[in-house]
C-alpha cells in the first residue's frame, strides 16, 4: 500500500453508517479518475437491475441487495492509489505497470475491511477478480471458494467494460459481450450467474 492510501485509511477509521462510507469513498473515486468513476456506477446500476430480475426468478434471492450494490459500486475502490499514468495509458500495459493495477483489489480491500459497515462487502472488493478456474488473484480462488458477491461483480464488471469505450478499446455491442460473456463461463466466470446474467441482457431488450 503506497503512502497515499496509508494517508486515508486513518480517515476512514472511525465509525461510520454504510451510507456515509459510500459518499466518501465515491467521491474519493471521483477525484482519481471520472472514468472509474463513471463505470462503478454503471456497474453499481447493473447490478441493482439485474438483482431485480434475480428476485422475479426467485433466483439468489437470500442476500443483502443494499450491500451487494453498495459491493458493485465500491468494486475498485482501490484504484485511487494508482498512478494516473497507468490507468490512463492507450497501449498494453507492461507486466511491472500490470502487477501495480492488480493490487487494487487488496488496496481496497485494505481501505475498508476494519470498518463494521464494510464487513459484508469487503472481501467482494478484495475477490471481484477471482476466476472460476481459479486463475484470477489476488488469491487465485476457484468456484465456490470465491465470495458470491465477488462472482456477480466480477460478470458485472467485465460486461461494463466491454460493452464502454476505453482508452485502448472501442465498445463492444451487447451481443458482442454476451458472445464472449458465454465462451468464459466455466473459465472466468460462473456458469449458473453467468446464463442468469445473459438471461437478464436479454429481458432488458425485449
Amino acid at each position: 500500500m503506497d503512502a497515499h492510501t496509508l494517508n486515508i485509511v486513518p480517515v476512514l477509521s472511525t465509525p461510520v453508517s454504510a451510507l456515509d462510507l459510500e459518499r466518501s469513498l465515491t467521491l474519493l473515486i471521483a477525484a482519481k479518475d471520472q472514468g472509474t468513476f463513471e463505470h462503478s456506477n454503471r456497474v453499481a446500476e447493473i447490478t441493482a437491475e439485474w438483482i431485480q430480475y434475480m428476485k422475479s426468478r426467485h433466483q439468489w434471492v437470500d442476500f443483502d441487495e443494499q450491500d451487494l450494490v453498495l459491493a458493485a459500486r465500491l468494486h475498485d475502490v482501490g484504484k485511487i492509489a494508482v498512478l494516473d499514468q497507468i490507468l490512463n495509458k492507450a497501449g498494453p500495459l507492461t507486466l511491472e505497470e500490470r502487477e501495480q493495477l492488480n493490487l487494487h483489489s487488496e488496496i481496497g480491500y485494505e481501505l475498508v475491511r476494519d470498518l463494521k459497515s464494510a464487513e459484508k462487502f469487503a472481501l467482494a472488493i478484495r475477490h471481484h477478480h477471482e476466476r472460476w478456474d481459479g486463475g484470477g488473484y489476488p488469491l487465485g480462488l476457484k468456484r465456490e471458494q470465491i465470495p458470491f458477491f465477488a462472482q456477480v461483480i466480477c460478470i458485472v464488471d467485465a460486461f461494463d467494460a466491454m460493452t464502454s469505450d476505453r482508452c485502448y478499446q472501442k465498445a463492444r455491442s451487447t451481443l458482442e459481450a454476451i458472445v464472449e460473456l458465454e465462451q468464459n463461463a466455466g473459465r472466468q466466470f460462473s456458469p449458473l450467474l453467468t446464463e442468469s446474467f445473459v438471461q437478464f441482457l436479454h429481458s432488458r431488450n425485449t
